[in-house]
């Protein structure tokens, strides 16, 4: 293994220290978060003189393993990472949207931030995690649903229908993107799809979460058959 290869390990050998890093990496509207903020999260029952020295050590070894201008500091109260030296698929997508190519973000969203990840006795980085991660999709989400509408317009009926199923896929118990996939369908005339997606639906709905779905929802579906 390379010295390379090693440093990585260093830190993917300690999972605080993974999120650490991707709570330090995200979002790139705040380059720069409040050292007393970060130790409430990843060391409250410390109390601040021991959480600062614990953040130290983290930041130390994270500088080791990936260099020490990766990880900046502004003043004595504030951390960050420097983006022009490490890249993030996090940081990457949101700017892609921001530059209003939402194509472009959705060849770099790959499913879930930090699948499978968990720190359980760190409740303050779940919470964050959590919320991260219906922020991505929701975002996510309404980029496919701005592409489907753009080929839709394009006359590129299978672009949209890709598209529309894509959005549906990402929030799969969201019944408002369901009508709103079986709508496109149906402009589209793609009839049996529309109602084969519902007919997935409910029994995701009832196999998953043990529930019906929504009378609007009902009412759409219904219009369909009878249409």
């Amino acid at each position: 293994m390379t010295d390379e290869g090693s440093r990585v390990l260093s830190i993917v050998a300690q999972p605080k220290r993974v999120a650490l890093l991707a709570y330090l990496a995200a979002g790139a509207d705040e380059p720069f978060k409040r050292r007393d903020r970060i130790v409430s999260v990843f060391w409250p029952d410390l109390d601040e003189e021991r959480g600062r020295h614990a953040l130290r050590q983290a930041i130390y070894v994270l500088r080791g393993s990936l260099g020490s201008e990766t990880i900046r500091s502004r003043g004595d109260d504030e951390v960050g990472v420097d983006p022009e030296l490490l890249w993030s698929d996090v940081d990457a997508f949101e700017r892609a949207l921001a530059a209003d190519r939402p194509d472009v973000a959705m060849e770099l969203y790959r499913g879930q931030l930090m699948a499978g990840f968990y720190l359980n006795d760190v409740i303050e980085f779940e919470h964050w995690l959590d919320n991260e991660r219906n922020r991505l999709e929701r975002l996510a989400t309404e980029a496919a649903w701005r592409l489907a509408a753009g080929r839709e317009t394009e006359g590129d009926g299978a672009g949209a229908l890709h598209w529309g199923r894509k959005a549906a896929e990402l929030a799969p118990f969201d019944e408002s993107l369901l009508r709103r996939l079986m709508e496109l369908q149906l402009r589209l005339g793609d009839r049996a799809g529309a109602l084969n997606a519902y007919e997935n639906f409910v029994r995701r709905l009832r196999e998953e979460l043990e529930a019906e779905p929504t009378e609007q929802t009902v009412a759409v579906v219904e219009r369909i058959r009878a249409g």
